[in-house]
């Protein structure tokens, strides 16, 4: 009972974090006492579980890394076409920035390599789909290495740049997609048919995304 109190204070301090926090301003004002204040908990208390609001913020951001990941495997568990898997993550990890600007603020702040070092299911899951996209000849690159940064890399900008308001998200995802798999040596045919395969599933499985807007995928 004792680990369960302490998992529900450290959530219940992230989660006063979240609400805090405001995507696409300057955040260096918040401070623990904002914290404690929202959450009606002693300074002592927040230091039993971090040292700073840095290190809430960081690990806030990589839980809902996670949790984005997790939505992922839901939509896409019975898919076996690397290329569609390829593009799906990032189609996913951006329209979740569009449709959920808060959560778009806080992954910006991963440090995707080292995350990626912990997390080797989550290097991998992005790491295969790349390498089996090349082995198929779906995709012509040299270095897995590089294709993978390329495609965390666009991500975190992309979602940089939608918390800002992009004046067509759609279309600035969709040519996204189109130059950074066209610089990987995907055709135009075989990105075209993928794509499509990818949005269909995210569309037709929207209602298990709580972050999901229906007045933006409208």
């Amino acid at each position: 009972m004792a680990a369960e109190r302490r998992d529900r204070m450290r959530a219940r301090l992230l989660e006063t974090v979240l609400q805090l926090y405001q995507p696409g301003r300057d955040n260096t004002a918040l401070v623990i006492d904002d914290v404690i204040r929202a959450a009606g908990v002693s300074r002592g208390t927040f230091y039993k579980y971090f040292t700073s609001i840095e290190q809430a913020v960081d690990e806030l951001g990589e839980s809902l890394a996670n949790g984005m990941i997790a939505d992922f495997r839901a939509l896409f568990a019975a898919e076996t076409d690397p290329a569609v898997l390829a593009i799906g993550g990032s189609a996913i990890t951006m329209l979740r920035a569009w449709h959920d600007p808060r959560w778009g603020g806080f992954t910006c702040r991963v440090d995707y390599v080292d995350y990626f070092a912990r997390a080797s299911a989550q290097d991998a899951l992005v790491r295969d789909a790349l390498r089996a996209a090349r082995d198929n000849g779906q995709m012509h690159f040299g270095s897995l290495d590089i294709a993978v940064d390329l495609i965390v890399g666009m991500t975190i900008e992309a979602r940089r740049r939608l918390l800002r308001a992009s004046d067509d998200p759609a279309r600035y995802i969709d040519e996204m997609l189109a130059c950074t798999f066209a610089g990987l040596g995907m055709t135009t045919d075989v990105f075209a048919q993928a794509k499509y395969s990818a949005l269909a599933r995210i569309s037709e499985g929207a209602g298990i995304l709580r972050w999901w807007s229906p007045d933006l995928a409208a």
